[in-house]
């Protein structure tokens, strides 16, 4: 998708793409191979073969990308750069901030499941985001990652950030995650099925009166919000992409 991707180049918008495309260039190489692009003069022509070379010597920078593709397209990222993507979900003593308490970060890179607790392990969380190229969450450009940058001022965020609440919405599947999961197949543990994020603050108050039994249910709640996001963001990609190629050809 990567390569067949011009919007994020100098005064092509997504109608020039799709004519790019029903024009045979479907890749950045048919672009470049092209002798001449129907309905372009010769010197936009050059401009915008300059632009395709940078890309294609940038394609393995996602920090070159993020910032040239509009918000809503930023999901085309998501395959070339999969292999160095994470999935995020945060949990709190509320929902109004500043002033309240990160209590679990849950981090998945696609194979091993960090959570960073408070009191435990919290401050360790910084060091589990170098070297990643994306970061994948539900609604956390509202609320985990503004969070998460109060109370780790110096926080470094991966290049690119792809927040599913609006991806999906794009689909049509508006709601919240819970609401929205069953419709992609995914069912949760029946310890934590239809648990949602009041009673994950509630577990955390349980478990520092010494309930022993609330930060285990809290862990598996977080693990699920966080595990989920790789299948929702693998299958919103294919139905993007489907979507994009259909209707641009």
């Amino acid at each position: 998708m990567l390569k067949r991707t011009f919007i994020h180049l100098p005064g092509v918008g997504e109608h020039t793409e799709a004519r790019f495309w029903r024009q045979g260039f479907r890749t950045w190489e048919d672009f470049l191979a092209a002798e001449e692009v129907p309905g372009l003069g010769r010197e936009r022509v050059t401009q915008l073969r300059a632009g395709v070379e940078e890309s294609l010597a940038h394609e393995d920078d996602p920090g070159y990308f993020g910032p040239r593709l509009p918000v809503a397209e930023r999901w085309r990222l998501f395959r070339r750069f999969r292999e160095r993507a994470a999935y995020l979900d945060i949990e709190t003593t509320g929902y109004t901030w500043p002033g309240l308490q990160v209590t679990v970060v849950g981090l998945y890179d696609g194979h091993t499941m960090r959570q960073f607790i408070h009191g435990e392990n919290l401050e360790e969380f910084p060091q589990a985001l170098e070297n990643l190229d994306l970061l994948v969450t539900f609604n956390g450009s509202q609320f985990d990652l503004p969070v998460l940058r109060a109370y780790f001022p110096d926080l470094e965020l991966p290049p690119v950030h792809l927040d599913l609440r609006f991806i999906l919405a794009s689909l049509g599947f508006k709601g919240g995650l819970k609401r929205i999961e069953p419709r992609f197949g995914i069912h949760r543990p029946p310890e934590v099925n239809g648990m949602d994020g009041y009673e994950a603050v509630l577990l955390w108050d349980r478990h520092c009166r010494g309930d022993y039994s609330a930060l285990p249910t809290l862990l598996t709640y977080n693990r699920e919000d966080v595990i989920n996001l790789e299948t929702l963001m693998d299958q919103a990609f294919n139905l993007a992409e489907n979507r994009l190629i259909g209707e641009g050809g």
